[in-house]
C-alpha cells in the first residue's frame, strides 16, 4: 500500500491509529509536542517503584484494549484487593466495589434503596450493546437527565449518595451533576462482574509497545493543516509535512486550537467538549508503613476533596519493591482546578491534609512526586455523546479525528477511535 499518513499526536489513540496503519503498509509519521510519548498515559520510574501518571487501570470490559495488549504481548495482574472502605459521615465502612453482593450489605443505604439497586442490575445487564466506550450505545441512551438526577430518581437519594456518586466521581474526577445519565446506566450495566487489571510495567508500557516501530517525533508541536484535492500539508514546529492524510489524536481543546482546514462545525464541536483537571500525589516509602486502610474513597452527601486515597502495594504489586511503600492521592476535579496554579509546596501541603480527612494519619514519605493535569479527562455533559456522534459521522476530506475524548475518557476509548481512523484511511478509496 503506498498511502501516506501522518498521525498528530502519541498517546494511546494516535499510537494505535498509527500501530495498525504501519502493520498494514501505509507510511506513517506521527508527531507529538511534548517531549515524550504517552500524553495521559504515561508512567515513570522512581529507583523500582512504578508511577501512572494518568491514567492507571485497564477493566475486563475494555475488549478491544486488551486484545491490542495481548497481542503486544504485555503482561497483566488483576488488583490485589477487591474490598475497599468508604469514608461517610458516620465512619469509615468497607465496600466491594463493583458488586451487588456488596450493594446489598452496606448499611447506609435503605431496603428501598437496594431493591431499587437489584432492578437496576437487572434491568441493564441483558443489554449488552451498552458498552461505555461504544459511541454509538452511549448515544442511544443519552436522551434523559444528568448524571444526580437520573441517580436519585433509579436509586434515591441514599443509593445516589453513597453507592453511585463514590463509583464514579473517584475514577473521573468531576462531578455526578455535571455528567449525562448516560455513564451511570453504562457504568452499572458493566459493574455486576467488574475486574480491574493492571500492565505490570505501567501504562505507559502500552505506548512504547505501540511506538516501537514508528517514526516519531517528539517536542514537534503541530500548528495548522490545510487539505487539498490530492493531499494534506500538517504546519508543525519543524516545518511542514505532506500525506495523503491526517488523523489529529490531539485534545479536543487542541485539535480547536490548530490553524487552516479545520471546519467551522467541527471547530464548534471540539470547542464545546469540556474537560476536568486533576492532581495526583505519591508518597514514596524506602520502609514500610503501617496503615489502617489499603483504599479509601470519600462517599455521602457534600464535596469531597480528594477522589480516592490507595496503598498501592496491597492494590498493584509489581509496582512498589518488596519492603516498601508508595500511596497515591487523586484529587477530585473541583479542589484540582483550586490548586492547579499554586505552588508545588502549597499543592502537597493541602492534598496531603485532605487525604488524611478521610485517610487517616500519613507518615512524612522519603520522597513526592506530584503530577498536574489541566485537562484529566472528559466531562460528559448530557448531550455530549449525541452531539459526538454527529461529530464522527460528520464527511471529511482528509482529515479523521481519534481520541478519548470522543466517547468519554477511558483507555478503551481511545484504543477503538484510533483503531477506526486507521481502518478509514485503509478503506479510503483515493
Amino acid at each position: 500500500m503506498s498511502r501516506t499518513c501522518i498521525v498528530v499526536g502519541a498517546g494511546v489513540a494516535g499510537l494505535s491509529a498509527a500501530y495498525r496503519l504501519q502493520n498494514a503498509g501505509v507510511r506513517v509519521t506521527v508527531l507529538e509536542g511534548a517531549p515524550v510519548i504517552g500524553g495521559r498515559a504515561g508512567t515513570e520510574r522512581v529507583g523500582e517503584f512504578v508511577l501512572n501518571t494518568g491514567a492507571g487501570f485497564l477493566t475486563n470490559f475494555y475488549t478491544t484494549s486488551l486484545s491490542l495488549v495481548r497481542e503486544l504481548q504485555l503482561a497483566t495482574v488483576p488488583a490485589g484487593e477487591r474490598s475497599a472502605v468508604v469514608a461517610t459521615p458516620f465512619g469509615k465502612l468497607p465496600f466491594e466495589m463493583g458488586s451487588p453482593l456488596g450493594v446489598w450489605r452496606f448499611p447506609l443505604v435503605p431496603w428501598i434503596g437496594k431493591l431499587r439497586a437489584m432492578w437496576l442490575f437487572t434491568r441493564l445487564l441483558p443489554q449488552r450493546r451498552l458498552h461505555l466506550a461504544d459511541l454509538d450505545s452511549m448515544a442511544r441512551v443519552d436522551r434523559g437527565p444528568s448524571l444526580d438526577r437520573w441517580g436519585r430518581r433509579v436509586l434515591g437519594s441514599a443509593g445516589y449518595e453513597y453507592l453511585l456518586r463514590a463509583a464514579i466521581e473517584s475514577l473521573f474526577y468531576y462531578d455526578c451533576a455535571d455528567a449525562s445519565a448516560a455513564v451511570g446506566k453504562a457504568l452499572t450495566r458493566h459493574a455486576a462482574n467488574l475486574e480491574v487489571l493492571f500492565l505490570t510495567r505501567g501504562m505507559g508500557a502500552l505506548c512504547d509497545a505501540l511506538a516501537q516501530r514508528l517514526e516519531v517525533r517528539t517536542g514537534c508541536p503541530a500548528l495548522g493543516v490545510e487539505t487539498s484535492a490530492t493531499g494534506v500539508t500538517v504546519h508543525h514546529a519543524g516545518g511542514s509535512s505532506e500525506a495523503d492524510y491526517a488523523i489529529l489524536a490531539l485534545p479536543a481543546s487542541a485539535a480547536a486550537r490548530l490553524e487552516g482546514s479545520i471546519s467551522a462545525d467541527d471547530r464548534t464541536d471540539l470547542e464545546a467538549v469540556r474537560y476536568v483537571p486533576n492532581i495526583v500525589l505519591f508518597f514514596g516509602y524506602d520502609r514500610p508503613v503501617t496503615v489502617q486502610h489499603h483504599s479509601v474513597t470519600p462517599s455521602g452527601p457534600g464535596r469531597h476533596a480528594v477522589a480516592s486515597v490507595w496503598t498501592m502495594s496491597r492494590w498493584i504489586r509489581p509496582y512498589v519493591p518488596e519492603g516498601k511503600e508508595m500511596i497515591a492521592i487523586y484529587s477530585s476535579g473541583w479542589r484540582a482546578a483550586e490548586l492547579l496554579e499554586r505552588e508545588q509546596g502549597k499543592i502537597v501541603s493541602q492534598l496531603r491534609a485532605d487525604a488524611e480527612e478521610v485517610f487517616g494519619r500519613l507518615a512524612d514519605p522519603d520522597w513526592i512526586r506530584v503530577y498536574l493535569r489541566a485537562e484529566a479527562g472528559v466531562v460528559p455533559a448530557p448531550g455530549h455523546f449525541r452531539r459526538m456522534q454527529g461529530f464522527v459521522a460528520r464527511q471529511r476530506k482528509r482529515i479523521l479525528y481519534a481520541g478519548d475524548w470522543i466517547s468519554g475518557s477511558t483507555i478503551e476509548g481511545a484504543v477503538r477511535t484510533g483503531l477506526r481512523a486507521a481502518d478509514l484511511v485503509l478503506g479510503a478509496g483515493g
